[in-house]
């Protein structure tokens, strides 16, 4: 059975391994497009255009999709809304954890990656050819080579990794001999990332009850029922963006969006776009009740250093579990937050400052983590803290005796090992090396005792003793016992 498989393998995939390589390379690209085909379409018709400009329209969304900067009347629109990207994601991480599956060797898992980046860098380069062809015409401009490509690869390469990663990340893991903390570490990442976003979806929420009124004002500025619709779902796509910026608040971190700057401590109000999800931004000072969010990063680097303090209780150990963890969540929040800022045409730079993004996150969980995860180990209030410690006080020692080590056979009956004398031997022939046993061991001749002839032994078993009033003697007793009989013997002690 095995042969054939090998067999099977070497002649190349068949049909049912080279469907799932094509569904990863055609699939995820072919839904894109065709959603993009009815939107466009769809945008075209209801702004009376006509369907002359659906090509380069397509290849526009296309690119923009995959958060490539899109030019348009001389206006460069770097933030791009984040919702179609966060579908195609998932669209392709199902497809590589298809076709992927499970149990197989890393190497065969390049087919996988490779079909996950050829497809959509074909249709990338085919959208970068009608953008260009389509610019002497309409008012879109092409975007560079280099980055369409980058932006493209990324997305996608990074989307499949994600739908493998589950199944094979401890195979990688011991594939590039990376230590075991980092899966850890990767974990508390995740959780303390998935912390920030869940309250930058409250601020959000609460910011949009609060100015009500304000978001209905926007909403009515569409004029007709199109226009409402369409502003409405500009601003649930670009719902992601919103959220990451301001779960970058609580850090202390600025969000700005051109003259519009706002953080924890201060506020600069200015005109926006007209879009309704924007009506989160300022329109005075700072809200009082944003200052309590301090306390989020906190609980963060809390429990970051809490679950460290668990995991091992030295030093050493502890900082560079905590250190690490801190490195990985400051750097997926700044490239959360880079994929969600961008330059935003004649406002200028719109998102979170990413400098203060990574200093403050590194800051926070690292440094009060590593505060936390000392005090948690000399108060032993944690009950994980405590745990460790237990069950560090009951390890062994690590000091072998012979004591300690387990016995082949233990039946509790007791050896002894007694010389028994070759064939018919003279009387006087047997006291005379006992003699000369003697004074050779009494004056520690050993070359003597050397040159001597072997003589057979045979165990001899004691019988079971009775049980008496007196307590049984220990393993290690009978050991030690053991052990003094035959020193007595050999050396003739």
């Amino acid at each position: 059975m095995v042969k054939m498989m090998d067999s099977a393998r070497a002649a190349g995939p068949g049909p049912s391994e080279t469907r799932p390589l094509f569904v990863m390379a055609f699939g995820p690209s072919l839904v894109t497009l065709l959603i993009t085909f009815v939107v466009g379409a769809v945008v075209l018709l209801t702004s009376s255009t006509g369907l002359g400009a659906i090509a380069p329209t397509v290849a526009g969304l296309w690119l923009a999709v995959h958060q490539v900067p899109v030019t348009v009347s001389d206006i460069t629109l770097g933030v791009l809304p984040l919702v179609p990207t966060i579908a195609l994601v998932a669209g392709v991480a199902r497809a590589a954890r298809r076709a992927g599956g499970e149990g197989r060797p890393l190497a065969e898992l390049r087919s996988v990656l490779l079909c996950a980046i050829a497809g959509p860098a074909l249709f990338t380069a085919i959208a970068l050819a009608v953008v260009n062809d389509a610019a002497g015409r309409f008012t879109i401009g092409t975007p560079p080579p280099l980055t369409a490509f980058l932006c493209t690869i990324g997305v996608h390469l990074g989307a499949a990794l994600l739908g493998l990663a589950p199944a094979y990340w401890r195979d990688a893991a011991h594939f590039l001999h990376l230590p075991t903390l980092v899966d850890d570490c990767a974990r508390l990442a995740g959780r303390a990332l998935l912390t920030f976003g869940v309250v930058g979806v409250a601020i959000v929420v609460v910011r949009l009850v609060i100015r009500w009124e304000t978001v209905f004002e926007l909403v009515r500025s569409g004029n007709d029922a199109v226009g409402m619709i369409s502003l409405v779902l500009l601003s649930l796509l670009y719902l992601p963006n919103v959220v990451i910026g301001a779960a970058a608040l609580p850090l202390g971190a600025g969000v700005q969006l051109g003259p519009i700057s706002m953080s924890l401590f201060s506020a600069a109000p200015g005109r926006a776009p007209g879009v309704p999800i924007l009506a989160v931004l300022p329109q005075g000072p700072s809200p009082w009740y944003l200052l309590p969010l301090l306390v989020v990063p906190a609980f963060v680097a809390v429990r970051v250093g809490r679950r460290c303090a668990a995991r091992s209780l030295d030093l050493g150990p502890t900082v560079t579990t905590v250190a690490v963890t801190a490195l990985l969540t400051a750097a997926g929040f700044t490239a959360a937050a880079f994929v969600a800022g961008g330059e935003l045409g004649g406002f200028g730079y719109a998102g979170a400052d990413l400098l203060q993004v990574f200093l403050f996150t590194l800051g926070w969980v690292g440094l009060v983590g590593v505060l936390a995860a000392l005090v948690l180990q000399q108060a032993g209030e944690s009950r994980a803290v405590r745990a460790a410690r237990r069950a560090e006080e009951e390890a062994p020692s690590g000091y072998t005796t012979y004591a300690d080590e387990p016995d082949a056979i233990d039946d509790g009956a007791t050896v002894e090992i007694e010389p028994v004398e070759r064939g018919d031997r003279a009387e006087d022939s047997a006291d005379d090396l006992r003699e000369h046993d003697e004074s050779a061991a009494d004056t520690g001749d050993f070359d003597a005792l050397a040159e001597q002839p072997t003589e057979e032994v045979r165990p001899v078993s004691r019988p079971a003793r009775r049980a008496t009033s007196a307590p049984a003697a220990s393993k290690r007793e009978r050991n030690i016992a053991d052990i003094e009989e035959l020193d007595s013997y050999t050396f003739g002690q």
